[in-house]
């Protein structure tokens, strides 16, 4: 088999660079690892590839993303929810070191073999959904999000918003005037109240996302990019702290492997949770009077 580097599609380049970056995820250790197996190999990305271990639980990621894309005619912002399992791949299992969890969320895997293979991802944006799929064959489809996000620039008032996340995601095009989705048009919705957690810096990037590509004779090839992203991370333990997220599938939730994986969840709390936020690089401030005399 070739050792050559995959094709980019006609029109694609590679790497391509954030603008800015808004990320928190929530890892969900799971018992059943048959059927977390079971659900890795329905993905054309996953067949070769076994779900990571910690403690003899499994691990799925559910990610929450806004980014913008900077373009030479402009920029893109982007919205998109991952549901991922963390895998490797089979063939290196003797590669990948042997972590507790709370090892793996610290970034003490460096080999980067542990990774997300993503059974679905929901997004606003046709270019990403195009780039996604040709890429890395992304199960990726369209959708619109209604976010609440803990911002520099918050227009609330409200102190206590800060470190609390909330987003629905919802068939595209159905929110109301002010954005907002109601439950019969909502895929899965998420609120995370982190607020005094007391967050610890961790070296998590860069996140190995495994994907596939389809080949002359119909198979599908495994292949692997990282996502760097060149600040630290903060990760919250939420072994002791019920309540903090809840993760709810709403009435147009799609079928298929999406429903599959958040039934898995239901009525689980994630054992941690991890949030990047990037800075900002300007500000206009409040202007002052200008004396007349």
């Amino acid at each position: 088999m070739s050792n050559t580097l995959p094709d980019l599609p006609p029109g694609f380049s590679l790497p391509f660079f954030y603008g800015t970056f808004s990320n928190i995820g929530f890892d969900y250790l799971l018992t059943d690892r048959a059927a977390v197996t079971e659900l890795l190999k329905e993905s054309p990305s996953g067949a070769h590839l076994s779900p990571a271990v910690f403690d003899d639980q499994v691990c799925l990621s559910f990610n929450y993303q806004l980014y913008c894309g900077q373009f030479a005619k402009g920029a893109s912002i982007t919205q998109e929810v991952e549901l991922n399992i963390v895998a490797f791949p089979a063939a290196d299992a003797n590669r990948v070191p042997k972590l507790t969890y709370q090892q793996y969320a610290y970034g003490s895997d460096q080999t980067r073999g542990l990774g997300f293979c993503r059974m679905h991802v929901a997004c606003d944006s046709q270019i990403a959904i195009d780039a996604g799929q040709k890429l890395f064959n992304e199960p990726k489809f369209k959708a619109g999000f209604d976010p609440t996000l803990p911002v520099p620039n918050d227009t609330t008032a409200d102190a206590n918003a800060v470190d609390r996340w909330k987003a629905v995601c919802g068939v595209f095009g159905s929110a109301d005037a002010n954005g907002a989705f109601t439950p019969a048009n909502t895929y899965f919705s998420f609120e995370a109240d982190l607020h005094g957690l007391g967050p610890q810096p961790v070296s998590a990037a860069p996140f190995t996302e495994y994907g596939s590509r389809k080949q002359p004779d119909g198979s599908f090839r495994p292949l692997a990019a990282p996502l760097n992203v060149f600040s630290p991370y903060v990760w919250y333990d939420l072994a002791r702290s019920t309540g903090r997220v809840k993760l709810a599938l709403g009435g147009a939730a799609p079928q298929g492997l999406s429903k599959k994986f958040v039934d898995l969840l239901k009525d689980r709390q994630p054992a941690g949770a991890w949030v990047y936020q990037s800075p900002p690089v300007a500000a206009q401030n409040r202007p002052y009077w200008v004396a007349t005399g």
